[in-house]
């Protein structure tokens, strides 16, 4: 079985897991909206993994029984995962399915860890368990990682996720004035102009200017 193959089932099995204890457990309430796709497309595996957990664990709170995510599931189909795929797509909210690889029954007992615990940490475990099993299999060289998205996310990408979620006008609107301020591309507003690097290159050689002077009359005196 390839490296690729092999990510493709111990994700499966994670996400397997998750969805089987979504009954018990009580995951951190650490995000306000659901990721949309263009958000989904930056995670590591290991985040794609928690915000699997979050779902279900958060549509299990709000009585919903379908555990299906659609965008979730594209996501790993584009990183070559069509396992992770097909179990993002599943409908049936509870698995009694023991874990049956290393990933799965990391993941699986950090929830039953922290549900005994009484811990609101477990995505943040889960994350870098996924990871530190991943990377052990080399996912460095794999689709599941050269396919992620490493660019900062655009406004209209934002804007684009909000839609999906349903996030409010509000929202929308506040991200789309943003956008007209400072542009589409939050990288390029980071990058400093040149007449920014002139500026500064000028306000450096007057300080430096200053401080002879001052040393030259310093040792006048």
């Amino acid at each position: 079985m390839s490296k690729s193959r092999n990510i493709d089932s111990e994700v499966a099995d994670a996400l397997r897991q998750m969805r089987k204890i979504s009954k018990t457990g009580r995951a951190e309430n650490n995000r306000s909206l659901r990721p949309g796709r263009n958000t989904l497309r930056r995670m590591d595996t290991g985040e794609l993994v928690g915000a699997y957990r979050q779902e279900v664990v958060d549509r299990h709170i709000h009585g919903i029984e379908d555990t299906r995510w659609d965008s979730l599931a594209t996501e790993f189909e584009r990183r070559e995962l069509r396992e992770a795929a097909e179990e993002a797509r599943r409908r049936a909210p509870y698995d009694h399915q023991d874990a049956t690889t290393a990933m799965g029954t990391v993941a699986g007992g950090i929830v039953v860890g922290a549900v005994i615990a009484g811990s609101f940490r477990e995505n943040t475990q889960i994350e870098n368990a996924v990871n530190d099993r991943a990377n052990e299999l080399g996912a460095a060289d794999e689709p599941v990682e050269t396919q992620r998205e490493t660019s900062v996310l655009s406004h209209s990408e934002y804007i684009a996720d909000l839609e999906e979620v349903d996030a409010g006008d509000d929202a929308i609107s506040a991200i789309a004035y943003s956008a007209e301020l400072n542009g589409d591309n939050p990288e390029e507003a980071m990058m400093p102009s040149a007449e920014e690097v002139e500026t500064d290159m000028v306000s450096g050689a007057v300080l430096e200017e200053i401080a002879e002077a001052e040393d030259t009359q310093a040792a006048e005196l």
